[in-house]
């Protein structure tokens, strides 16, 4: 729920018109488009008709495990069976309505083991709730804070798991557009989920281009905020995962600067610093996916059959055969000593963010399971 990068820079197929009940949305058609083609591994949640809907009073709320501009994510047990769940709730005023329907609709349909799942959504006059997988570990940002750096072979293991949900989301013609270490969850058996997909792009065809522009500067692809016209495909994910693998391995962003403009000019004009610890192997890597220029950057194939990865076994990857470089011990299903001390000190209640009645988004309302 960290902060985005926007500009008001968006062309036709970006300014959508939710208001209009009389015509039908370009991101409208391509949902329309998505849901008579979701073919591939695709996992179509089958909705009954409940006798009663689930909302905010069926869950106790037990911590505060996070904070962003646009709302929050509480630690919340289920009354009915005492399963514990991540709850994000977020104000309709503070957040584009394009932006959580598109991450309503991609979890409610994607199955995979490094994507976090959706177990519930519905709304109150003012706020959206988002109920999904509680992931005990907490971030990745947390712990690479908390050891500054890793090794190869440490950021190898995300790094293999992080390809193979990208794969999984290109496959399905879905754009990420915010890799970065606070949107990586480590569950309890030490693997990785991704979360947030409000700034993820639906795409009619995976090499259709995207002209918006959005994502969170450190991890900013260059072609997404160059004012040349040409806009951005998948490409613009393996960029930002050059981008996180240099943190990992460096404790700081390539080309990090407090100024973004200078930030921004600095990547397009300085060469990367390229670390002597670093091996060869992953210099290369690296170059190749923080290469400027997205049509001689390396795609998937490119990066899976890359020297750093030589012993890799991808299939093994997605069956979670690799073995987890941080263990986290747990003192019970409420410890939360891997989420930061401001937060979880706090008291867990959706009512600070109070924000104007009556909004309605239409069709949020989602119910997996009976209350």
């Amino acid at each position: 729920m960290g902060q985005c990068f926007e500009s008001l820079r968006e062309n036709k197929e970006d300014r959508i018109s939710l208001q209009s009940q009389n015509k039908v949305s370009i991101q409208e058609k391509v949902y329309d488009n998505y849901r008579n083609n979701f073919t591939t591994q695709m996992s179509v949640v089958q909705v009954e008709e409940l006798t009663q809907k689930i909302d905010i009073s069926h869950f106790k709320l037990l911590k505060t495990l996070g904070k962003g501009a646009c709302g929050k994510v509480l630690l919340v047990k289920k009354r009915n069976n005492n399963t514990q769940y991540a709850m994000k709730i977020v104000s309709k005023e503070k957040v584009k309505e394009e932006y959580i329907r598109t991450e309503r609709f991609i979890l409610e349909h994607i199955k995979h083991p490094f994507i976090t799942k959706l177990h519930y959504a519905f709304q109150s006059n003012s706020k959206l709730y988002l109920v999904m997988d509680f992931c005990q570990g907490g971030e990745l940002f947390f712990h690479l804070r908390r050891a500054y750096k890793f090794s190869e072979e440490q950021s190898k293991f995300y790094i293999c798991e992080i390809i193979v949900a990208l794969e999984y989301l290109h496959k399905n013609n879905i754009l990420y557009r915010d890799l970065k270490p606070e949107n990586i969850l480590i569950c309890q058996d030490g693997h990785i989920k991704l979360i947030d997909f409000g700034l993820s792009k639906i795409l009619t065809t995976i090499k259709t281009r995207s002209h918006s522009v959005v994502g969170t500067p450190e991890y900013l692809a260059p072609e997404i905020y160059q004012d040349d016209g040409q806009g951005h495909d998948e490409q613009c994910d393996w960029w930002s995962l050059g981008a996180l693998l240099y943190e990992m391995l460096t404790g700081t962003a390539p080309f990090y600067n407090v100024d973004r403009t200078l930030m921004f000019r600095n990547r397009l004009e300085k060469p990367l610093d390229l670390k002597p610890w670093l091996s060869e192997e992953c210099k290369s890597l690296l170059q190749g996916l923080l290469n400027n220029d997205a049509s001689q950057r390396l795609d998937v194939n490119q990066i899976k059959s890359h020297q750093f990865f030589k012993d890799i076994d991808w299939i093994g990857v997605a069956y979670k055969s690799l073995e987890p470089p941080i263990k986290i011990e747990f003192n019970g299903p409420l410890d939360l000593s891997n989420f930061n001390r401001m937060f979880v000190d706090e008291p867990a209640t959706d009512s600070p963010i109070s924000f104007k009645e009556g909004k309605k988004i239409e069709n949020f309302s989602f119910d997996e399971d009976q209350p």
